[in-house]
C-alpha cells in the first residue's frame, strides 16, 4: 500500500477502544492515534452508549469479560467489532461455573468480526480463527543510551491485589522463594487497579501497592531480575519491558529473551492494518460498515 493511501485509511477509520483498567486499553488507543487512525478510549463498560458506538466503525474490545456488552451492541448497530483475547480471558472462560455465562462469552467470540489473541496458545484454546498480536510498549521508554546503574533489589514479582489475584499470580510462590532465599531482596509489585497490600513478615520482601507508568522505566532498573508466574498463562508486556530495561526474565519457569516485533508501537500499528484489511474492514482506505 502507498504511503497516501494508508494515511487515508487510517485517517478515516474511528475506533472504540473498549476496556477497563491500565496500561493496555488506554495504551492501544494511544498508539493507535500516534500512528494516524482516529481512536477514542472508554472504560465505562457497563452501560454502553449507543450515541457514542453510532459515532464509530470499530469497537476494539480489550478483555472479553468487560468488553462483551460493547460488542453485541456494537454489531446491533451495524458496526465491525475486533476482540483482543489475553491470558485471563481464557483463565475465566476455564474456571466459570455457569454454563450459561460461558455459552455466552463463546457466542459472543463468534459474533465479532475479528479476534486478536496476544500469544499463538490461546488460539488453539479457544479454537476461534484470529491473528496471533501481542500488545504494544513504550519501547523508547524502556530504553536507554544511558549505563545501568547497580540495582539496589534482586527480583521485582507481580501480584495485584485481592484473593483471586493472590490465586492467579502465585503469591504463595513468591513467599515460598523469599524464604528459600533470604540474602535477596525481594519487591511484591500490584498494579493501580488492584493495589498490592499483603502483609508478608519476611525482612527481605517488600510490598509496592503500584507505580505510575511514567515511573516503571526507572522501578525496573532498581531490580536485577523479574519473575513471573501466573496460572493465566498469556504474554504479559512486563516480560519486554523488563528485558528492554536491562532485566533478567523469568515466566512459569523459563527464561525469556525474545521480545516481539509487535511490541514496537508502528510495528503493532501495521500489523493492525494488515489484519484490518484481509479481514475486510477496510478497502482503499473507505471503512466498510459506517
Amino acid at each position: 500500500m502507498c504511503p497516501l493511501a494508508a494515511f487515508m485509511l487510517r485517517k478515516n477509520l474511528k475506533i472504540l477502544v473498549v476496556g477497563a483498567g491500565s496500561p493496555n486499553a488506554d495504551m492501544v488507543a494511544e498508539v493507535l492515534n500516534a500512528g494516524g487512525f482516529q481512536a477514542a478510549w472508554t472504560d465505562k463498560i457497563r452501560c454502553p452508549n449507543p450515541f457514542r458506538i453510532k459515532r464509530f466503525d470499530l469497537v476494539y474490545g480489550i478483555y472479553l469479560q468487560s468488553c462483551s456488552r460493547y460488542i453485541i451492541a456494537g454489531k446491533l448497530l451495524g458496526k465491525k467489532t475486533l476482540i483482543h483475547f489475553v491470558g485471563s480471558d481464557a483463565y475465566w472462560m476455564a474456571r466459570e461455573r455457569s454454563i450459561l455465562r460461558r455459552f455466552y462469552w463463546r457466542i459472543v467470540l463468534r459474533l465479532t468480526d475479528i479476534v486478536l489473541y496476544v500469544s499463538p496458545h490461546l488460539q488453539k484454546m479457544v479454537h476461534r480463527e484470529g491473528s496471533v498480536l501481542p500488545f504494544p510498549i513504550a519501547t523508547s521508554e524502556f530504553q536507554s543510551s544511558q549505563p545501568r546503574t547497580l540495582p539496589d533489589r534482586d527480583v521485582l514479582y507481580y501480584c495485584p491485589g485481592g484473593e483471586r489475584n493472590a490465586e492467579i499470580y502465585r503469591i504463595s510462590w513468591i513467599i515460598d522463594y523469599a524464604r528459600q532465599h533470604p540474602n535477596e531482596q525481594i519487591t511484591i509489585l500490584g498494579n493501580v487497579t488492584h493495589p498490592a497490600h499483603y502483609q508478608i513478615d519476611l525482612p527481605n520482601a517488600q510490598v509496592v501497592p503500584y507505580v505510575t507508568r511514567a515511573e516503571m522505566p526507572a522501578f525496573y532498573k532498581r531490580h536485577r531480575k523479574l519473575i513471573r508466574m501466573t496460572t493465566e498463562d498469556g504474554l504479559p508486556r512486563m516480560l519486554s519491558e523488563a528485558l528492554l530495561s536491562g532485566l533478567e526474565v523469568e515466566f512459569n519457569g523459563q527464561k525469556v529473551k525474545d521480545i516481539p516485533p509487535e511490541r514496537v508501537p508502528q510495528e503493532f500499528v501495521n500489523t493492525l492494518e494488515r489484519v484490518l484489511i484481509s479481514n475486510g474492514v477496510v478497502k482503499t482506505g473507505v471503512p466498510n460498515g459506517s
